[in-house]
């Protein structure tokens, strides 16, 4: 007989307990680590896994609104910086042609080349004259590619972000 099993055929009395433990005797260390071991070997349960699943997906629904948000807020920038690049130009055309006219718009400034458009491809609108004494202005309608709105929608002007 190996020493192992010999061990646990052996029934000792636990001194100050009065508890007697040995193989398959009811409420023994034994059988009860043999048991605890069983269940920790056994992995996640089903409960846990979706627990798991739906925190890992309210993390990313947060995380993925924060980046769209962020995202966004980059398109502006991107057209103020598109904006700027078309002030450019039509201060580069007016001095040598003047400034043009609301009729001739950004399409005398570009020439043969199509007037580049904001970040979310809707051309840029050319007001002549400009508010407040201006001789020019250049609008972004926003995202919705309409006049007004509000956030995202907002018309952006150059004369109001420069």
């Amino acid at each position: 007989m190996s020493h192992h099993s010999s061990e646990r055929n052996l029934v000792e009395v636990r001194l100050g307990r009065g508890l007697i433990s040995g193989r398959g005797a009811r409420g023994s260390g034994v059988g009860r680590r043999q048991r605890a071991r069983r269940r920790q070997r056994g992995g996640m349960s089903l409960v846990e896994i979706m627990v798991v699943i739906a925190i890992i997906t309210t993390l990313m629904g947060i995380v993925g609104y924060g980046v769209m948000q962020i995202w966004q807020g980059s398109r502006v920038d991107t057209t103020i910086l598109q904006m700027g690049e078309v002030n450019k130009r039509i201060e580069l055309y007016s001095l040598k042609h003047g400034t043009p006219s609301m009729s001739e718009g950004l399409a005398a400034v570009y020439g043969e080349q199509e007037p580049p458009v904001d970040a979310w491809q809707n051309e840029f609108v050319y007001v002549s004259p400009g508010p407040g004494g201006m001789d020019y202005d250049v609008v972004s309608y926003g995202k919705d590619g309409t006049e007004g709105g509000e956030g995202l929608n907002a018309d952006i002007r150059w004369s109001e972000v420069r």
